[in-house]
């Protein structure tokens, strides 16, 4: 998948750790490009923490979870949440309501593969109770499901592809330098002009 998305030319940042973290910093280096892909690391101190992956070109290091989330959050243009933990989840959580609070604006949002797919159901079926609703069906859609990582690239390149068409550019250009948060993966970039203010 990471490599798919650095072909595209886009920028793919991660936790920097080991697991699924660090393949996704390998993908992004064998695909890199000349014109400047980066595999980038976005970490926080633990005590037990390993050290960071050998694939990632680019580290930044955190002293707490939340400065790392908003790190996140500033440089990425688009997440792909691969399968993961805790630490996966509340990242997710937070995307979510960025996105549903309009804190964020189409920016994709995908669950790749099957874990995901009940999270959501789950979330529809609870939050979503006639007469005690804690939340909008419109919310529910927020998250993209999708199978496997081919599929999640082919929602980033159509959502890419529509967006070049609305600067009146050329989908050869690639990602435009599109940045993606993976693990949750993300998908980053400079060039979307969005304001990133969180506050």
């Amino acid at each position: 998948m990471c490599s798919a998305l650095s072909a595209m030319n886009c920028d793919i940042i991660t936790g920097g750790g080991l697991g699924l973290m660090q393949a996704a910093n390998e993908g992004a280096r064998a695909a890199q490009s000349s014109q400047g892909v980066q595999s980038i690391g976005i970490r926080v101190h633990l005590p037990f923490e390993q050290d960071v992956n050998p694939f990632v070109d680019q580290v930044f290091e955190h002293a707490t979870f939340f400065t790392r989330l908003h790190h996140f959050v500033l440089v990425s243009d688009a997440y792909i949440v691969a399968p993961g933990g805790l630490g996966t989840l509340l990242e997710s959580m937070m995307i979510w309501q960025l996105l549903q609070t309009r804190h964020l604006h189409d920016t994709p949002f995908i669950f790749a593969g099957p874990m995901w797919r009940g999270l959501v159901e789950w979330a529809s079926a609870t939050m979503l109770r006639p007469g005690f609703e804690l939340a909008s069906s419109r919310d529910m859609q927020i998250p993209r499901c999708v199978e496997n990582a081919a599929d999640a690239v082919a929602v980033i390149r159509d959502h890419h592809a529509r967006w070049l068409t609305a600067q009146g550019k050329s989908s050869e250009v690639g990602c435009a330098r599109w940045a993606v948060k993976a693990g949750l993966l993300e998908v980053g970039g400079r060039h979307f002009g969005r304001e990133h203010s969180l506050m």
